[in-house]
């Protein structure tokens, strides 16, 4: 009982420090011009996360998505371009495991001479983190870490289609045919993902993280509304029911490591589905400004 109140009191007593900077990042997202002459002082890293590369057109995916959305992280490659920023779009195969992205992430940041500043989209930040795990090393290139939507405690969907026979079929087949594996669709789950952020490896891995950068973690919500208001709709519901607000897959308490006692500063931003950030649904026309997203999401980093 004893040890039960003290892990309890650390946890309410680190979660204290944890900011909420939604106001700071709503703010940067109306304040124009958006270009920023600081960026020009660091490499950008865009870490895309799982299933990205069916918006892309240019990747070498076998599904492609480009009659019903926009091409993925478009306004992000864009934005960056335009404000002449020394930037890479780091290229996964984003169905496969953590482990083996995280490679492609350590050869990222090895390569950069200048301070990095990471923004991971949905799993692109599971892949990050591993490959901190594998590198604690790099933390010291990382000038900032903004992590958008991202399941460090697993999705709720994952989980289900995972513990189910027949969807676990469908889904296995889907990531095979993307360039992934079975190992890609468990990265996604809840209890695979309560097995590595409950080590103590992991758990000081991430107070080391958010000691010595700027680390910051954006969640999204899309509430249910009447009719069909999310192309996620399904997905969003089923989450909903098993772990509250969430943004079509990704709950806030999985997103959000200050849920868990952790000093990690974050952005909740409403009626945003986890599609949102990175691609439009032609069919919705849900009305999202990713240019003015990244912009403010990256200067974040900056204050």
């Amino acid at each position: 009982m004893k040890k039960i109140l003290f892990l309890l009191f650390i946890f309410l007593f680190k979660s204290t420090f944890a900011n909420d900077v939604t106001s700071d990042y709503l703010s940067l997202k109306t304040t124009f011009p958006i270009t920023e002459e600081k960026f020009k002082n660091y490499k950008i890293l865009i870490v895309p996360g799982v299933l990205a590369e069916s918006f892309i057109s240019k990747s070498n995916n076998f599904i492609k998505l480009r009659s019903l959305f926009a091409e993925g992280f478009k306004d992000q490659i864009e934005y960056l371009k335009n404000n002449e920023s020394d930037f890479e779009f780091v290229r996964l195969e984003t169905e496969t495991p953590p482990e083996e992205n995280a490679l492609k992430i350590i050869e990222s940041l090895e390569k950069s001479t200048l301070p990095v500043l990471i923004y991971s989209h949905s799993k692109g930040g599971l892949d990050t983190l591993e490959a901190f795990r594998l590198r604690p090393d790099l933390i010291q290139k990382v000038h900032g870490w903004i992590t958008v939507q991202t399941p460090f405690y697993g999705a709720p969907i994952a989980s289900k289609v995972h513990r189910n026979h027949l969807y676990k079929g469908g889904a296995k087949n889907l990531f095979r045919i993307m360039g992934g594996n079975q190992k890609g669709l468990s990265s996604l789950t809840i209890e695979e993902r309560l097995q590595i952020m409950q080590q103590s490896s992991t758990i000081e891995l991430i107070e080391k993280i958010a000691k010595e950068t700027r680390f910051i973690n954006m969640a999204t919500i899309k509430e249910n509304t009447r009719g069909y208001d999310t192309p996620l709709e399904l997905f969003r519901n089923y989450s909903d029911k098993k772990a509250g607000p969430n943004d079509g897959v990704v709950p806030l308490k999985s997103a959000l490591l200050s849920e868990h006692g952790f000093n990690v500063d974050y952005v909740i931003e409403e009626n945003v589905d986890h599609l949102m950030t990175m691609t439009n649904f032609y069919i919705l026309r849900q009305p999202y400004d990713r240019e003015a997203h990244t912009a403010a999401a990256l200067k974040l980093l900056l204050k």
